[in-house]
């Protein structure tokens, strides 16, 4: 009989999502010095499984959880190298537990606060790199008993990416590659394992102000300690799938707006996870003014 992440999925940190950023791929770009950038995204997903053994089973009961999150980031050039990020998210997070009243938790999420310093920009050669840093406190509320229901981890994370980009033709490439340390959730004596993440995307002109975009993202989180000792079925990776499209159009000299839209979909899966969504809707856009 295959082991089951269930027996934690409603009481241990569940979905990625909790860290609360577009998945889009981070590039290494900076805004231009007192230049600010103001981002809104909106994110729908489902969640009807759990991953056990790699493999995709129903909560228990027959349960399902949607998430509805409103994702505010500012960000601001201080000077033409480096550029600060301040991401606050609200989220409403219903459960239906398959058997009697649905329940609903909203509020604000956990914060995230970033620095991406910019280290390489040869514009010749159409190349740049840069390292972000970044600390996501423990903001949100952890305090429900039912894991999907949380609107923060109950958690403060430090982490580290290092970003790349090349232009090739009307074809632009990012990569990304980041540590995430994970803090102990003191309510439940649970440290959830440290994760890394691997993105790599394709940006191409469509014709006109339109670009199409198309992403892999992985992530790996390793095994939860509680009290010392390795949690069971608890370490997983997944790697998603993640294709949409951008508009841009300049609605004044010196600014920028655009719109994005797409979808995530876990597409390969190891290990065990307390949940994992089905899909993520993605909606948003950007000003740059």
């Amino acid at each position: 009989m295959k082991r089951t992440a269930a027996t934690i999925a409603l009481f241990a940190l569940a979905l990625s999502a909790a860290h609360a950023t577009p998945w889009f791929t981070q590039d290494p770009r900076t805004l231009p010095e007192g230049k600010w950038r103001v981002e809104e995204h909106i994110f729908f997903s489902e969640t009807s499984d759990a991953l056990a053994d790699g493999d995709r089973q129903s909560l228990p009961g027959g349960a399902e959880a949607t998430a509805l999150t409103l994702h505010t980031r500012v960000r601001y050039g201080v000077n033409d190298r480096l550029t600060v990020f301040a991401d606050i998210p609200w989220i409403s997070n219903e459960f239906d537990p398959g058997a009697g009243a649905k329940r609903t938790e909203e509020g604000f999420g956990d914060l995230l606060f970033l620095g991406k310093y910019k280290y390489h920009d040869n514009r010749e050669a159409a190349t740049r790199r840069a390292v972000a840093l970044f600390i996501k406190p423990d903001t949100g509320d952890s305090s429900t008993d039912i894991g999907l229901l949380r609107t923060g981890t109950g958690t403060t994370n430090v982490g580290v990416n290092h970003l790349w980009e090349k232009q090739s033709g009307e074809t632009t490439w990012y990569a990304s590659v980041g540590y995430i340390y994970t803090g102990e959730n003191g309510s439940l004596d649970l440290d959830p394992g440290d994760v890394i993440v691997g993105n790599i995307a394709a940006e191409h002109e469509l014709g006109g102000a339109w670009k199409g975009v198309w992403e892999i993202n992985a992530r790996h989180q390793g095994q939860a300690e509680r009290a010392g000792a390795d949690v069971p079925n608890s370490e997983s990776t997944i790697i998603a799938l993640s294709p949409g499209v951008q508009y841009q159009m300049q609605p004044a000299p010196g600014e920028i707006a655009v719109f994005e839209a797409g979808v995530q979909i876990p597409t390969f899966t190891w290990g065990d996870s307390a949940a994992i969504e089905d899909y993520t809707i993605y909606g948003g856009g950007y000003w740059v003014f």
